[in-house]
C-alpha cells in the first residue's frame, strides 16, 4: 500500500501544478483585460482542460485502491499520461500578455495543432493503456473492450480535424461536444 501512496501523491503534485498553472495563465489575463482581445473558444478549450483535470484527480482520489500502476509499465505509461496534459495546459491560454495585448482567437488558431496534437496523443495514450490493462488482466477481448477501443478512435479523429482544420465552426461545434461529453462522464460518477 505504500506505494500506492507515493503515486498519488506524485500524481497529485502534478495534477496540483497543472491547475495552478492554468490558474496562472486566467489570472494574467484578467489582470490585463485591457490589453486582451477575448474570444470564447480558447477559454472553452481551457475550462474542458479544468474539467478533465478535476475528474482524472477525483478517479484517483476515490479509485486509489486500484492497482494497475503498481505495474511499472503501467506506472510509466500514466506518466506520459500527465506529461501531455501538463503540456497541453501550458499551451492552452498564452502565458504573457505584451504591452501591445493579445488577440486569443488568434492565440488559439496559432496554436490549434500543438494544442490539439497534444490531446490527440492523450487519448491515443489512454487507448494503449485500456489495451494494456486487457492484456496483462489476461480478459478477453469483449464488445465492450471493441466499442472502448472505437469510441477512443473516434475521439483521436476528432481532435485530429481540429489539429488540421482552421475552420472556426469545426472548431466550436467539435470542442461544445467535446465539453459536453466530459460533463455527461462526470455526471455519471
Amino acid at each position: 500500500m505504500a506505494k500506492n501512496n507515493i503515486v498519488i501523491t506524485l500524481f497529485t503534485i502534478i495534477y496540483g501544478l497543472m491547475l495552478t498553472d492554468l490558474f496562472f495563465s486566467f489570472h494574467k489575463l484578467v489582470r490585463h483585460r485591457k490589453n486582451v482581445k477575448w474570444h470564447w473558444l480558447p477559454l472553452l478549450a481551457a475550462w474542458y482542460l479544468f474539467l478533465i483535470i478535476l475528474k482524472n484527480w477525483w478517479d484517483l482520489a476515490f479509485f486509489s485502491g486500484r492497482t494497475d500502476w503498481m505495474n511499472i509499465y503501467f506506472f510509466i505509461a500514466y506518466g506520459h499520461l500527465l506529461l501531455l496534459i501538463f503540456l497541453s495546459v501550458s499551451t492552452v491560454l498564452p502565458d504573457d500578455i505584451r504591452q501591445n495585448g493579445i488577440d486569443l482567437k488568434a492565440y488559439y488558431f496559432k496554436n490549434h495543432r500543438y494544442f490539439w496534437g497534444l490531446m490527440s496523443s492523450i487519448i491515443f495514450v489512454l487507448l494503449l493503456i485500456g489495451v494494456m490493462k486487457q492484456v496483462h488482466e489476461g480478459a478477453d477481448f469483449t464488445v465492450d473492450t471493441y466499442i472502448n477501443i472505437i469510441g477512443l478512435s473516434f475521439f483521436i479523429l476528432l481532435t485530429i480535424t481540429l489539429a488540421i482544420s482552421k475552420k472556426f465552426w469545426i472548431h466550436s461545434t467539435i470542442l461544445t461536444l467535446l465539453v459536453v461529453e466530459v460533463i455527461i462522464e462526470i455526471a455519471g460518477k
